[in-house]
């Protein structure tokens, strides 16, 4: 019988040049599906929270948005508010005009410096209770430079307002980015800053009106009043800030998961030296137990897993908790001092509100 034998032939690649790769839209498809996951990676302004605040209705927007723009005032008010009253001043208290350049010199300088603190705090706290705070300290500073007998005390509680009222200008805008998309910012920061360019507008003629009808003590009274006004506001107000969408505590947040999976391989590398001999197994025999029917039985052997036990024992990271230490708000302000143009300033802006007094 004759064999048949088969060949089999392959049919080599074609070479051709005029057909197309498949290569270039694998590539292609790489790209797309990068881009889409790019595309569906949230960033820290989209992080998930609990109540979003930028999911509120918008009646609760405009109303947040109202009680910070009005608080906002607060700063330019305090600032010149009492200036046509000085001459009041410097005849009721014995006060010489080298004080009264002061009491302006130290208002603007630490109302200048504040708004570093008040903002860092904000980040650990959250932005009401530093409202509440801030505000508070400033309607008692007016308070009582509107009973001041002595011009030392009245300098002192300038410096108090201009403590208090710092917290508005650096937390406000803050505000408004926990509550608006950044598409939407843009026309609420403009309202929003409108506000604190009145301040320096209406203080002189609120000031002037009211040291002409009653005394330069009025002034001090009507900036206690708006301010409490402003206090009041502020219960009603519900916190904006959400932590999860701070840098500050997502590096925290990193720097504490990277110290747990240090201490985690520390661990395992100390275990897994250990128990080498045993094959990262634990070999625990127990005494030979009486003899059954004249036998021995055998003694027991408890295989224990250690890699199990690793990563049980840190399985959770440990809630994060900010503090002052984490935001350093001390570097900025040196960084700021440090340069000569930012003195020229400070001093200029200082002996600008002298010679308009």
């Amino acid at each position: 019988m004759a064999t048949v034998n088969h060949e089999i032939t392959t049919t080599p690649e074609s070479t051709d040049p005029t057909v197309p790769s498949s290569e270039p839209t694998i590539a292609t498809d790489a790209k797309s599906e990068a881009h889409q996951a790019t595309s569906h990676k949230r960033d820290i302004e989209h992080a998930e929270v609990v109540d979003d605040p930028r999911k509120w209705s918008r009646t609760r927007k405009t109303f947040v948005l109202a009680i910070v723009s009005v608080a906002a005032m607060i700063a330019g008010l305090g600032g010149n508010i009492y200036n046509p009253g000085i001459s009041q001043i410097e005849s009721e208290l014995h006060a010489s005009s080298s004080e009264i350049s002061l009491s302006l010199s130290l208002f603007i300088l630490i109302q200048g410096g504040f708004p570093l603190f008040w903002s860092a705090i904000s980040e650990v706290t959250g932005r009401k209770k530093v409202y509440l705070a801030s505000i508070s300290l400033c309607t008692l500073g007016c308070v009582i430079a509107g009973v001041a007998k002595s011009i030392g005390v009245l300098i002192g509680m300038r410096c108090i307002q201009a403590a208090g009222s710092a917290a508005v200008i650096s937390i406000g805008a803050a505000t408004l980015a926990d509550i608006y998309e950044p598409h939407e910012r843009g026309t609420m920061m403009g309202v929003y800053y409108c506000a604190p360019l009145l301040g320096p507008s209406l203080g002189p003629i609120i000031g002037g009106a009211l040291t002409q009808g009653f005394s330069w003590r009025a002034t001090f009274y009507f900036l206690a009043i708006f301010t409490g006004l402003c206090g009041v506001s502020f219960i009603f107000f519900k916190d904006t800030f959400r932590r999860e969408r701070s840098l500050v505590y997502q590096l925290a947040l990193k720097r504490n998961r990277e110290q747990q999976e240090a201490a985690r391989r520390s661990e395992t590398s100390s275990l897994s030296h250990v128990t080498i001999v045993e094959k990262d197994t634990e070999v625990i025999k127990q005494p030979t137990q009486e003899p059954m029917n004249g036998v021995p039985s055998e003694p027991k052997v408890t295989f224990k897993d250690v890699e199990a036990q690793v990563v049980g024992e840190h399985a959770d990271i440990i809630e994060v908790k900010l503090s002052l230490t984490d935001i350093d708000p001390v570097r900025p302000i040196i960084a700021v001092l440090r340069r000569m143009n930012n003195l020229v300033i400070l001093f200029a802006s200082g002996e600008l509100q002298k010679v308009g007094s």
